[in-house]
């Protein structure tokens, strides 16, 4: 007796659905996955974006005179009449940059970062009590906070809040000194 071997040669339509709904069910799940991973790969890119960005300001804020020597009233808190706002060489002392903001970021020369559309750096200045820097202070306590931050399109990626002293500047943590009458820059 012989028996007849039947060879499959071809795929049911039923077979062919089910694997359709397998391929599409894997399909969804991984774009499910995948879109939020490449958004939060986004997002930290800009927040290291901002904090390069918060960062290098805070550090030229920090080698700046914690007051202009020719200040007539130390309560006072802004631009200095010698100083020009669009450009930041001019500053020559903490409060200088109290409510400058620039969008897109600026070079501290004045040129604008043209590949940063949407982003806005701001500085806000203000005297606040020794024993208490959370509290301000309406009058010069010796104390000084800065806060810097950083937006993309509106949205705060970066907040840097530093404090600064009067003795700083006498202590010789911005090193300049007085020779004779003339400022004199030490050697590195």
């Amino acid at each position: 007796m012989h028996i007849l071997k039947q060879s499959r040669q071809a795929i049911t339509l039923a077979e062919t659905v089910v694997s359709i709904l397998l391929i599409s069910f894997v399909l969804v799940s991984t774009l499910q996955i995948v879109g939020p991973i490449s958004r939060s790969s986004s997002l930290q890119a800009d927040r290291l974006v901002a904090a390069n960005l918060a960062n290098e300001l805070a550090e030229e804020i920090a080698t700046k005179l914690y007051v202009d020597d020719n200040a007539t009233d130390p309560d006072d808190i802004g631009i200095d009449a010698d100083d020009t706002v669009s450009n930041r060489t001019a500053f020559d002392d903490i409060d200088d940059y109290n409510e400058w903001t620039s969008s897109p970021p600026m070079m501290s020369f004045g040129t604008s970062n043209t590949s940063l559309t949407g982003w806005t750096r701001s500085v806000k200045v203000r005297h606040v009590l020794t024993n208490d820097p959370s509290t301000s202070s309406p009058t010069d306590t010796g104390l000084k906070k800065v806060v810097i931050r950083v937006r993309k399109d509106g949205v705060l990626l970066a907040d840097i809040r530093s404090l600064h002293s009067h003795a700083a500047d006498n202590l010789g943590f911005v090193l300049t000194s007085q020779t004779n009458g003339q400022q004199i820059q030490p050697d590195n």
